[in-house]
């Protein structure tokens, strides 16, 4: 992301709060935001922003918490279960994957508590309507929330490694020339056609076997096509 190197505004310092922080933080991009990039991002000094927050991780935490809560994942209002499943689970993915560095505050529980249990627990009331038991309903709602952060993490696990000069094909490659052309005929396979486990694509493509699982597994109707 690119870094945003405006000169600091003159005058008198704006007033601020914590919204105009996040906003600061998601503007700058979290890879690249420091607590002096964010001050002068503001326009004030670096011991005014010191006033409002204690650290970078508190910066993290402001944006991560406004990143989830301006924008909140979609509620189930009627519909298809597997549509609205995943359309959560696709809201989930774009959201953290904009900005990898919320994930590890996501996954902390920088967002609270509060606001992941009443909306897990309209989540699970949502899924036992479909006739399932509690126990089945929180099963399901975790198997697809742990399948959006999962792709995540993964997505940026995948782009550190090709930051580093190492991505999936050549982690491949490198291991097939160690072995005889007999050995690894599918992961081979899997190289020659280029296919990308790490994008949009292919998360989808997990999606459908999930939701058709849960389908077939507890009775539910399928998604439609």
């Amino acid at each position: 992301m690119s870094v945003n190197n405006a000169a600091p505004r003159r005058g008198r310092p704006p007033r601020i709060d914590q919204s105009a922080i996040a906003a600061a933080v998601l503007e700058i991009g979290t890879e690249n935001a420091t607590m002096r990039r964010v001050a002068e991002h503001l326009g004030i000094s670096l011991p005014g922003l010191y006033h409002h927050v204690k650290n970078q991780h508190d910066l993290l935490r402001l944006a991560t918490v406004s990143a989830l809560t301006n924008s909140p994942p979609p509620r189930y209002t009627g519909g298809h279960w597997a549509t609205w499943l995943r359309d959560y689970a696709s809201y989930i993915r774009t959201v953290l994957a904009a900005e990898p560095a919320l994930v590890e505050k996501f996954v902390s529980g920088t967002v609270g508590h509060d606001v992941e249990m009443e909306y897990t627990a309209e989540a699970v009331d949502a899924l036992a309507a479909q006739g399932l038991s509690p126990s089945d309903a929180l099963a399901v709602w975790a198997s697809v929330s742990t399948m959006a952060v999962g792709s995540v993490t993964e997505a940026h696990r995948e782009y550190l490694y090709s930051e580093g000069g190492q991505p999936w094909l050549a982690r491949i490659l490198a291991l097939t020339a160690k072995r005889s052309p007999a050995e690894y005929p599918a992961l081979r396979a899997i190289a020659k056609s280029g296919d990308d486990p790490f994008g949009d694509e292919a998360f989808q493509h997990r999606m459908t076997l999930l939701l058709i699982g849960i389908a077939a597994h507890y009775g539910l109707p399928p998604e439609p096509a």
